[in-house]
């Protein structure tokens, strides 16, 4: 089986698992929004600022997606020009960057008065940040255009899951469904691609440490109340899901600052075997 044959098996099998998922988006009944979610361990007070290290942690956050913006978007880094082989593949990660970014204020505003409105505005931009994600490895292990052309639909769909879910809260019946799709299938999606397909690009095990992140992320949010106990009330688990955040965005930025094309990899080892 050639390269390519193995790719769109490969595809085959991606595109069933999003069938599946979308086919039980209809058995599974309405999922509403615990308002326990919005009791966070840690609600300290400081210098005025309800819910300090939940909000000012977020400051982490701001500081990767901004530094990450910064490495794609100031000409005298040059990361798009020596660290892309098109310069338009830099989209999806100026998408997810500008996400993190948003996400920071977004977090901000919403563990200082937390409830369901403020909420949504939370998730908006972690959402633009997952299917971008999933956009950037599309584009990298699958085909350039194809990461780029399905990069609106995914955003699109990630905000309307929001919307939906804030629809649906404010008629009374929450339905969170959707949006916990968008939450993990892209999740699922681009860890396969990292264990079946290969990048043209070198670091690509750098997308496997954000994911990893992504997970402790999600894990110190559940046991948000149990690790502010287990750390003596120094930190809680919901801070640190915010730092684990930051750490894979600049994960992510770092990637980018050091990697190259692994056509020009291939080309300096014949080159060094022809010396």
């Amino acid at each position: 089986m050639s390269n390519q044959e193995r790719k769109q098996q490969h595809i085959y099998i991606m595109l069933g698992v999003v069938l599946l998922g979308a086919a039980l988006l209809f058995f599974v009944p309405p999922i509403a929004q615990p308002l326990a979610y919005h009791n966070f361990a840690d609600s300290r007070s400081i210098i005025g600022i309800p819910n300090f290290m939940d909000v000012i942690s977020n400051l982490l956050i701001l500081f990767a997606g901004s530094y990450g913006l910064k490495l794609l978007l100031d000409p005298r880094d040059g990361v798009q020009r020596s660290h892309f082989e098109s310069s338009i593949e830099a989209i999806p990660y100026i998408t997810f960057f500008m996400g993190a970014v948003l996400t920071s204020f977004g977090s901000a505003y919403y563990h200082i008065s937390p409830d369901n409105f403020s909420l949504a505005w939370d998730r908006l931009p972690i959402t633009i940040m997952i299917t971008s994600f999933l956009a950037a490895v599309i584009s990298e292990r699958i085909h350039q255009k194809t990461g780029l052309i399905l990069l609106p639909l995914l955003v699109g769909v990630g905000i309307f899951s929001v919307w939906h879910w804030h629809q649906t809260e404010l008629a009374g019946a929450g339905d969170l469904r959707l949006y916990l799709a968008v939450q993990f299938l892209p999740i699922l999606l681009s860890l396969y691609m990292l264990f079946f397909l290969r990048s043209r690009y070198s670091r690509g095990d750098y997308f496997g440490w954000a994911i990893l992140l992504y997970a402790l992320a999600k894990a110190a949010e559940i046991f948000d109340h149990d690790i502010f106990t287990l750390l003596l009330q120094w930190v809680s688990g919901h801070t640190l899901k915010h730092v684990f955040v930051a750490i894979a965005v600049l994960i992510l930025a770092e990637m980018l600052r050091c990697r190259i094309p692994v056509n020009k990899v291939q080309q300096a080892v014949s080159e060094l075997d022809d010396y």
